[in-house]
């Protein structure tokens, strides 16, 4: 049988989780938007011309010529590059549907080109970011709240947690990427939702959100692998029950998830390989132009050992979010082996990290590449503070300063990130 939808008490109407997660990311964005906007005038800078650095760019450029037909510097001219060297390490996904909104978005408000572009791509993301919230909330109620205190979630818990959640994604340091022309929060969006499908056996499903997720990010081999164990447990359940008849249907869909998940990765590489042939495929085409290749945590070894403790802000930053996200790994093996952090939240997290630090590229972007296991693995922690605060009326109130104060701490490492440091993110 498939694990229930909700915990959450009947009393409470079906759409105040969605609503109360919506909305808090919806004042989120609002203050982070406000924030970004006086910081960057205090620099001289519009808010677009910060919203739109660096990956933005490609995004919006793959949005609205495919992957060709461009030029980012010397690649694309004739005398540099084909621009497909570079442009085909962004998985199409996240540009694709932009592409898709923008023309309804230019019939309603009369833009065009990349006007239309920007303001479809801003419509994406912060739609994302709101299912995202939504997906975390649910994740943190129906699965982590009853493993944590052993019991459903009542109606006050019911209505805070999603703020807090929902605060801890969308205000994290670097979670201003979830509002930017980024892939992050579409992608975030389909990892919750399908790590969500997961627990809930809802495995075909589960499949085609990691089918999406492959389409958007190279870290979906993080969801396939979460659908292979997914295969094997419900295959050892199976034959533990007796082989019966009934259980049949699910360990079939267990087992096609995975095949159906890593239909998404797999397409996009091989067609990859052929537009980067030249230069030996997609993964030669990263290492060209990316400097982005699997060195089993060596460059990560030798940025931290140069940039630790001396350099720029952004490059202390980057080392430290690289360092404290290995320390909350360990950390995360108490909830785990305690049980009250599914495997099937963890693996994926632990998986991501091991890709994100054991590979070489752009180091000071690493900080929004570890946003989802600081996401999944900070999510029980915090669900237990949350209850341990709420069974003390007189203590609930210090989520209040907790949660001002991860706001105050995420958007300061954003603005810092985005509009102090040279190299954006």
């Amino acid at each position: 049988m498939n694990e229930p939808r909700s915990t959450t008490p009947r009393l409470l109407p079906r759409w105040a989780v969605p609503v109360t997660s919506g909305v808090t990311a919806l004042l989120v964005w609002g203050l982070q938007m406000v924030t970004l906007q006086t910081w960057g005038a205090s620099r001289g800078a519009s808010l677009r011309g910060i919203l739109m650095q660096w990956d933005a760019q490609w995004m919006t450029l793959i949005s609205r010529f495919g992957y060709g037909g461009f030029a980012v510097g010397e690649a694309g001219t004739p005398g540099g590059d084909p621009i497909q060297w570079q442009s085909v390490a962004f998985f199409p996904g996240y540009p694709f549907l932009v592409r898709w909104v923008a023309a309804p978005v230019g019939a309603v408000t009369g833009l065009s080109g990349a006007d239309a572009t920007w303001v479809a791509a801003l419509t994406v993301s912060v739609v994302a970011a709101v299912v995202m919230a939504w997906g975390v909330s649910r994740l943190a109620l129906d699965h982590l709240w009853p493993a944590v205190t052993g019991r459903p979630a009542g109606e006050i818990a019911s209505l805070v947690t999603p703020v807090v959640v929902t605060v801890l994604a969308t205000a994290a340091p670097m979670g201003v990427v979830y509002w930017m022309p980024y892939s992050e929060s579409l992608y975030t969006a389909l990892t919750v939702w399908a790590v969500l499908m997961m627990l809930r056996r809802r495995y075909l499903a589960a499949g085609l959100l990691t089918l999406a997720a492959g389409l958007t990010r190279l870290t979906a081999a993080a969801l396939i692998l979460t659908l292979c164990l997914c295969a094997v447990a419900e295959l050892w359940r199976w034959f533990r029950s007796g082989r019966r008849r009934a259980g049949f249907t699910t360990v079939a869909r267990a087992c096609a998830a995975p095949v159906l998940g890593a239909v998404g990765t797999a397409g996009y590489i091989l067609w990859a390989d052929g537009q980067a042939a030249g230069v030996g495929g997609y993964f030669a085409a990263q290492e060209q132009g990316w400097h982005s290749g699997f060195d089993a945590g060596a460059a990560t070894l030798d940025w931290l050992r140069q940039w630790t403790f001396t350099g720029m802000t952004g490059y202390v930053i980057s080392s430290w979010a690289m360092i404290l996200v290995a320390v909350l790994v360990v950390a995360s093996l108490w909830p785990l082996l305690g049980r009250w952090l599914p495997w099937q939240v963890w693996l994926p997290a632990v998986v991501t990290v091991a890709i994100t630090l054991g590979s070489d590229g752009v180091m000071h972007s690493r900080p929004r590449l570890l946003l989802i296991p600081v996401l999944l693995l900070l999510l029980p922690f915090v669900v237990r503070l949350t209850a341990v605060l709420l069974r003390r009326p007189r203590w609930s109130v210090l989520l209040v300063p907790l949660v001002i104060g991860w706001t105050v701490l995420g958007f300061w490492v954003s603005g810092a990130m985005l509009i102090d440091f040279e190299y954006a993110i």
